[in-house]
């Protein structure tokens, strides 16, 4: 227990120490072309892919890829902050879809917006709905994808689609926007948990967190098929996952 504090004090103190002076040093970014913030997002990317090799001891391993060159809708199933940092670098600076409090965080915010991120102003709302199909339209016209987390929050590692289902917006924004959805699954709740300090490594049999990125869903699917595949494609892979590598 003890050397799991230690290393878990190490890694957070590598990756928000280095964050920190990442998003302070590159600040001049800011008013540089969109481009400059993918190199950014690579950065950071590598930041925690690097903390988690040195002090967890931790591989990552990516399962899948994607058109990068055909914008699309990527819906990540949420556990931990791990996600949101990776998908950013792999899937090349999406448009995030995220609560509107989270633009509002000093100097980090005005990168979420120069990613060009989606807030949501009022969430289970109509208006707020619209808004975010709104700007998605605007960012895919201009090439960037969407990424949205469909159960709308950090979600347990065993949690229950009951207690967490997965939110009706995804499939506002799918139909609105009419182009296809990735679905991504992962274990990184594993070894970060929600909210939890402490990171746990030896929870991986092989050492390693993996990340999948499955077939797309195409666009044209009634509301009921959509959500149905869309859950279980990231639920069943997020068990077998998390099966694979947990002791338990």
């Amino acid at each position: 227990m003890v050397i799991n504090i230690i290393k878990s004090v190490l890694f957070n103190l590598h990756f928000y120490i280095l964050t920190f002076l990442l998003i302070i040093v590159m600040s001049p970014v800011l008013i540089l072309p969109f481009w400059f913030i993918k190199i950014i997002a690579k950065i950071w990317g590598k930041i925690l892919v690097f903390g988690m090799k040195i002090w967890l001891g931790l591989n990552l391993k990516i399962i899948g890829n994607y058109n990068k060159n055909k914008p699309c809708i990527i819906a990540v199933k949420h556990q931990s902050a791990w996600e949101t940092v990776l998908c950013t670098s792999i899937f090349d600076m999406p448009s995030i879809v995220l609560k509107k409090e989270l633009i509002y965080l000093p100097i980090i915010g005005l990168y979420f917006l120069k990613g060009r991120a989606i807030p949501i102003i009022r969430e289970n709302t109509i208006e707020s709905l619209k808004k975010i199909v709104k700007m998605a339209k605007i960012n895919l016209k201009k090439g960037s994808s969407i990424l949205i987390f469909p159960q709308g929050t950090r979600v347990p590692l065993h949690a229950s689609t009951k207690d967490y289902p997965y939110q009706s917006g995804i499939y506002f924004l799918y139909s609105q926007c009419n182009i296809p959805v990735i679905p991504v699954a992962h274990n990184a709740g594993l070894f970060w948990p929600k909210n939890s300090f402490l990171k746990y490594p030896d929870r991986h049999k092989t050492k390693t967190v993996t990340l999948e990125i499955m077939d797309e869903i195409p666009s044209g699917l009634d509301k009921k098929t959509f959500m149905d595949r869309l859950e279980k494609s990231i639920e069943d892979k997020t068990r077998k996952l998390i099966q694979e590598e947990s002791d338990g």
